[in-house]
C-alpha cells in the first residue's frame, strides 16, 4: 500500500531524498503509512476536501482555458513522443485555477486519486501516471506522479525538469513550456534507466 491511501495507485510526492512526503504538510513517510504521523493528514481527509465528482484524467485537461486547438494538438504530440520511447508512463496535462490558500500538490493527489479513468484506461496505466499540473492564478507548476512512476525520479530530478520550463512560461507560451516539460523528462528518465542498467551490471558476479 502507498503512503496515505487506500488505494494503488496513488499520487505519491517525493522528498529531495527521493522518500516519499505528505502531501499536506510535506513531513517525511514511511512507504506503509496510513496517517501521517506530523499533521494527521490521510488519504481519507482529501476527499472531505474536494467533494466534487471530477472528470476522467484527460492527457490534456485545460480547465484554465490556456490552449486553442492547435496548441493542444502540439502538446498532445510531444506527449506522444516520450510515450514512445518510454509506454509505461502516462504523463497528463492539467491547467487550473486553485484558490490562493489550496495546495497543487494536494490537489494533484486528489486527481490521481478519484479522477475517473479515461477510455481504455487501467489501474496499471493510473500507477505510471505523472500529472503535470498548471495553477493559471498564481503561476506556480507542480508534478505529481503515482504509484510506479514515482520510483524512477526524485524530487530534484522532477524541480528540474520544471525550472527548464521556466523561460518559455516566462515569455508567455505556455505551450512550449509544456513541450519543454516533456523533453526534459525524457532526458532525465533516459538517464535514470541508463544508471539503472549500470548497477544492475556492477552487481553481477564476476566471471
Amino acid at each position: 500500500m502507498n503512503a496515505i491511501t487506500d488505494r494503488r495507485p496513488s499520487g505519491g510526492v517525493r522528498g529531495p531524498s527521493g522518500g516519499l512526503q505528505c502531501p499536506s504538510c510535506a513531513a517525511g513517510l514511511a512507504a506503509d503509512a496510513n496517517r501521517c504521523p506530523s499533521c494527521g493528514f490521510t488519504g481519507a481527509d482529501v476527499m472531505a476536501l474536494f467533494p466534487e465528482n471530477p472528470p476522467p484524467l484527460l492527457p490534456v485537461l485545460d480547465a484554465a482555458g490556456l490552449w486553442n486547438e492547435a496548441d493542444v494538438r502540439r502538446i498532445e504530440a510531444a506527449r506522444e513522443k516520450l510515450r514512445r520511447r518510454f509506454p509505461q508512463f502516462r504523463i497528463h496535462v492539467c491547467s487550473v485555477m486553485l484558490p490562493p490558500d489550496l495546495k497543487l500538490t494536494l490537489f494533484g493527489f486528489w486527481l490521481l486519486n478519484v479522477c475517473p479513468f479515461y477510455i481504455h484506461e487501467t489501474a496499471e496505466d493510473r500507477a505510471w501516471t505523472v500529472l503535470l499540473l498548471i495553477d493559471a492564478r498564481s503561476g506556480a507548476i507542480a508534478a505529481v506522479p503515482g504509484y510506479s512512476a514515482e520510483r524512477w525520479l526524485n524530487e530534484e530530478s522532477w524541480k528540474k525538469v520544471i525550472w527548464s520550463m521556466a523561460p518559455a512560461w516566462k515569455g508567455g507560451d505556455p505551450t512550449a513550456a509544456v513541450i519543454r516539460f516533456f523533453d526534459s523528462a525524457a532526458l532525465h528518465l533516459n538517464l535514470a534507466w541508463k544508471t539503472r542498467g549500470l548497477r544492475r551490471r556492477s552487481k553481477r558476479p564476476s566471471p
